[in-house]
Parts: structure tokens; sequence; C-alpha cells
């Protein structure tokens, strides 16, 4: 028997989902508190025997939610079972919010429509506070613009900012039962703008690699579905617009390899001070093209810099790196020399910059997404070259894949257990003597791998079989924002372990059950 009336229960649900989806880019705290909101509402309110009804009639809740149980069956010993029950603990939303939402009764269209609008103000306000922070923190840039997301990860913030982008020009030109008008419409299509130039500042490839993709597919759902006599010009479009990206790729690696000619045997020996030059004909570090270890003078170097900037020469920049070897890849980016001369031709924004640990002068253009694409490229040849992965983005994730593909080898069929990825990859590291620094021996960095190598190839179909099973058989790639979600999560599992933290598990859980479980096209209510 309900504690409240009906009437109270659905308002007190309606708050707990409206503030979820508020504070999922603003707040864990929130995230927390607003479940647990849902939870407390949905016990007191009662009616169990017509919520097992609805869980029997509609078995793709309990589908869903078996993505949990199988993390709880494969608790195979031996475990580290502290590591287990947080990895629990983070995935209790994929048991608890599809059956508390499906459970709870269908949404309205409209009343959808408001969940969703809170969502996308929490990443609006978000994005708000970050670009303040980009304002008022000059020395946030190419290397440390995780900064500009200051609540959550910046790749899971991206994801929700791409959904955000979708939400909005949904609802800019909708059915007209739920599109906006007037002043709404104006302000959707402004704010879904102002969300993709963000998008390019927090300069997340993750997040502006899934919404290109995702688009590119929705372009090309249209230019099937339309049946006008300029459809074809569509598909010429589609079929070579992949190509401009491309070929951007393309021209930034031609400038990256077109490497300086240098004869070590006609170099200079000695600056215009008459200090001696050292060379290192042995490394390949390059910037934009010059070879970083020539005509390298330490001794002015440090004397000079002490003049121009308070951080001592052996000392770290803003970013925890050693301000001497910044200062040495910025000064090779302009193709100067590394003595004197070059550091008093710097300006006082330079030496700033510097010290901010900004390496190339490139990346002082934080507008474009070239210093972006240019830093794989240099993450990769330092890669090649000293076979360090450590501290880079691309080039650890190719050793994480290396070694999640020796482990996965070793257990195929069963995984290693819920509770024994982490014990897995410190044991293989070390087997392997792998050259990644101890801070930096993470995970697979791919949900699809990680299922993989948790469960074997029997769980992870089983894992599989949940996610696209409640979403064909309701129905759910016949609702664009749906089909959006779904893509966005796929592509994010191949780059990101995206159910391993609060953020990213609990933002697709809610959204993927209130479009499936939530919402049917068919069913006409009223608002409450």
């Amino acid at each position: 028997m309900p504690v409240f009336t009906i009437t109270i229960h659905r308002y007190i649900y309606l708050f707990g989902l409206a503030l979820l989806a508020f504070s999922l880019p603003l707040s864990p705290f929130g995230t927390s508190i607003s479940q647990l909101i849902i939870l407390i509402n949905w016990i007191l309110e009662g009616n169990f025997k017509e919520k097992w009804v609805v869980l029997k009639s509609r078995k793709s809740i309990l589908l869903f939610s078996l993505i949990f149980i199988i993390h709880a069956i494969w608790l195979l010993p031996p475990q580290d079972y502290l590591y287990a029950f947080n990895d629990l603990k983070v995935k209790v939303p994929i048991l608890v919010l599809p059956i508390l939402i499906g459970t709870s009764g269908l949404l309205s269209k409209k009343l959808l429509r408001s969940i969703l609008m809170f969502f996308s103000a929490g990443v609006i306000l978000g994005s708000l506070i970050s670009i303040t922070i980009f304002m008022l923190k000059p020395s946030v840039n190419i290397t440390n613009y995780r900064d500009l997301s200051p609540f959550i990860s910046h790749i899971r913030f991206s994801l929700m900012i791409a959904f955000s982008v979708f939400i909005l020009i949904y609802y800019s030109f909708a059915e007209r039962e739920v599109r906006f008008s007037g002043f709404m419409k104006f302000a959707g299509i402004i704010f879904s703008l102002w969300l993709l130039v963000f998008l390019v500042l927090l300069k997340s490839l993750t997040g502006l690699i899934i919404f290109g993709i995702v688009s590119y597919i929705f372009l090309w759902v249209f230019s099937l579905k339309t049946k006008r006599w300029f459809k074809w010009i569509y598909f010429v479009l589609l079929i070579f617009l992949p190509l401009l990206p491309g070929f951007y790729i393309y021209k930034v690696s031609k400038h990256f390899t077109n490497i300086e000619s240098v004869d070590f045997l006609k170099l200079e020996n000695k600056t215009k001070s008459g200090n001696e030059y050292t060379f290192d004909p042995n490394s390949k570090s390059i910037e934009n093209g010059n070879f970083v270890w020539v005509y390298y003078c330490e001794k002015e170097l440090k004397n000079e810099w002490a003049k121009r900037s308070n951080i001592d020469y052996l000392g770290k920049d803003n970013n925890g790196n050693e301000i001497r070897y910044t200062l040495v890849r910025y000064l090779t980016s302009k193709g100067l020399r590394k003595d004197s001369v070059s550091i008093c031709k710097l300006t006082n924004e330079e030496i700033k910059a510097v010290e901010n640990g900004v390496p190339n002068y490139l990346f002082l253009n934080e507008w474009k997404v070239y210093p972006l694409i240019y830093n794989l490229f240099w993450q990769l040849n330092e890669y090649k070259n000293n076979n360090n992965a450590s501290g880079m983005s691309l080039p650890q994730r190719i050793e994480y894949l290396k070694t999640a593909k020796v482990i996965i080898s070793k257990n195929i069929w069963f995984g290693v257990g819920t509770g024994n990825v982490r014990l897995a990859f410190d044991k293989q590291y070390e087997i392997m003597n792998s050259s990644l620094q101890k801070e930096w021996r993470l995970r697979a960095h791919n949900q699809l791998v990680t299922f993989l190598l948790t469960f074997g190839i029997f769980g992870f179909a089983l894992i599989l079989f949940s996610f696209f099973y409640p979403a064909i058989k309701e129905k759910g790639f016949k609702n664009f924002l749906f089909s959006a979600l779904f893509i966005i999560m796929f592509f994010s599992f191949l780059n990101e372990d995206t159910f391993e933290t609060q953020a990213g598990v609990t933002f697709f859980i809610l959204f993927y059950s209130l479009l499936i479980f939530s919402s049917k096209q068919e069913v006409v209510q009223n608002e409450q």
C-alpha cells in the first residue's frame, strides 16, 4: 500500500528523474542521491504485485538486468574482492534503474522531453562553467584539456555533449506534438551550435569522432528515406564527405613527416657566445619536422631561462613535466636553436606558455583541431622510436590492448572473473616486462575487450545479447534519440571502459531505460 497518494509518489518519481538527469554532467553526489530518492520512493509506493506483472509481461527489462547478474555470477575465486565489490557497486544502476523505471509507469512524450531538457540544461551549465575555467585559467591547453571538465571525465562529458546536441536538434525539428516552437526552437538551435563549438574546445577526440560517426549515419538514413528527385546528390555528397577529414589528417601527417635534412658533419659546433653545442644523432624526436636534440646548449638555456622565469630550469612546469624538456620542444617547434639567443626571441607570453606546459607553439591556438591531430602523430613517433608509451594517450592504449590480447588468449572461454581484471593486468605487465611506468599500467580502455577479458566468450555473448535484444524487442531503433544514444554508447566502448565509472554507466543506463522501458510511441497518456 502506498505511503503517500499515487499523485505524490508520481511527483517524487519525476523529481528524482529530473534531478538525476540534471546531475549527471555536474555532480556525482547528485547522481547518487537522486537514484536513492527514486529507489526509496519505489519501495514506499508499494504495488509490488502490479510491478511484478509488468516485469513478467516485459521480459526485456529483466534480460537487460542480466548484464549485472553476469557480473555477480562471475565472482569466481580466487578474487580481488575489494576490486570486485567496487566494480559491482559502480554497476548497480544496470540492475536497478531498468526495473525502477520500467515498473513506474510510462512517461508521456512531453514528460520525456522535459526529463531530457533537464539533462541538456545540466550539460549546458557544465559547458558554461568549463568555459569560465578556460577564461580564468590560462594554463589550460592541449596537454591538460581534461581540466575543462571539473566534475566528471572529459570523455564522458564529451559523450553527454554529443547526445545533448542530438536531443536539442531533434526537438527543434521533431513531430508537432513535442516540437519546440518560437523562442524554445531558437534557443535549442543556438545551444546545440554552442555545444558543438565547446566540443571542439574540449579537445576530446573520442567525442568528436563519435559525434561525426552518428551524424554521418543519420545523414545516410535521411538520404535513403527522402523521395525527392535530388536524393542522388545527397548520395554523392555523403560518399565524398569522409574524404574531407581524411585529407585534413593526411595534410597534418605530411607536415609532421616533412623532416629537415641534417648533415651532422657540417653542423656548427659553437653558439654565438662561444659555448659548445651538443648533438644526439640517434634521437628521432621531432617537432614540426625539426630534430629536437640538435644545436642544444644546456648551459646557456639554464642561465638565460633564469633571467626570464621564476621557475627553476630543473623544476616542473604547471603540468608536472620537466620544464627544460618543455622548453626544448617549444624552441624546436619554432625552428630555433636551443641556446640563449633563442630564449631572448621568445615573448613574455611564450615564456608563460612554456611555464604552463605548452611544448609546441601550434598548441597556443585552442580553437583549432590541428594541434589535437598533430599531438597524436607526435605520440606515435615517440612511441615508435623510444618504445615508451608512458603518459601518452594513444600509445598507452596500444600497450593496454597488447596486454589484454595475451590475457584473453589464456582465458578465452570463461575469462578471468569480475574481480580479477586488475590482478590479471598487473601480472601480465610484469611477465611482459612492460615499458609502461607503474602509474600508467591501467586496464584495456575498451569496454568490449574488458567484457571479453572478464567473462570469456560465453559471458561476452550473453552481455551482447542483453544489450541488443531489449532494443530490438522494444523497437528502440525506430526512435531517433535511442538510436543516437545506442550508437554513441557502442562506439565509446571501442575507446573507453565506459561502464567502469559511475558517470558512464548511469548516463547510458538511465536514457536506455527511459527511451526503451518507459516510453512507447503508440501509448497516449496525460502528463501525469
